[in-house]
């Protein structure tokens, strides 16, 4: 019964935390996580979430230096992945819901003997770049890949 009851009290605290469009605290950024994402609550400095079948999420904020646009970022991002045997799927253009202009592209790569695919979103700001890391096995993100791409359209910054 006890266990109930932390069930209960967990998914209220994840449901009230969906709604309200889930940041770290020490972070300056909101997103809506997707359906079906738990938001790990531990963490200030970015934001985490996971699916029940292994589908991560991490948004953090680094600095814009050198300075340059998300499609300078996305582009040496594409080179480094490239050289490290990831293999690009796919790219498009991304807005979010403050207006900021992104890239989100997709990536193959192989991890024990099973596929698995590695997806990032960038939007810059001034002084920011605000990264979006999500990642799961070819199956889980398939599942996973609207809602996922909905949620990073509702990003903002403050």
């Amino acid at each position: 019964m006890k266990s109930l009851a932390m069930l209960i009290s967990l998914s209220l605290a994840f449901l009230m935390c969906a709604l309200a469009g889930c940041r770290p605290s020490g972070a300056n950024y909101r997103v809506d996580p997707p359906g079906g994402f738990a938001v790990y609550t531990g963490d200030t400095d970015s934001f985490r979430s996971i699916s029940s079948d292994g589908v991560r999420i991490r948004i953090r904020r680094v600095d814009n230096n050198p300075r340059g646009d998300a499609a300078m970022w996305g582009q040496a991002l594409a080179t480094y992945l490239t050289d490290r045997g990831y293999h690009g799927i796919s790219e498009e253009k991304i807005v979010s819901r403050d207006g900021r202009e992104g890239v989100f592209a997709e990536y193959a790569y192989w991890f024990n003997a099973e596929e698995y695919r590695y997806a990032i979103a960038i939007f810059t700001g001034p002084d920011h770049l605000y990264i979006i890391e999500t990642g799961g096995t070819v199956e889980g993100f398939a599942r996973k890949r609207d809602g996922i791409l909905d949620s990073l359209r509702t990003f903002r910054a403050e």
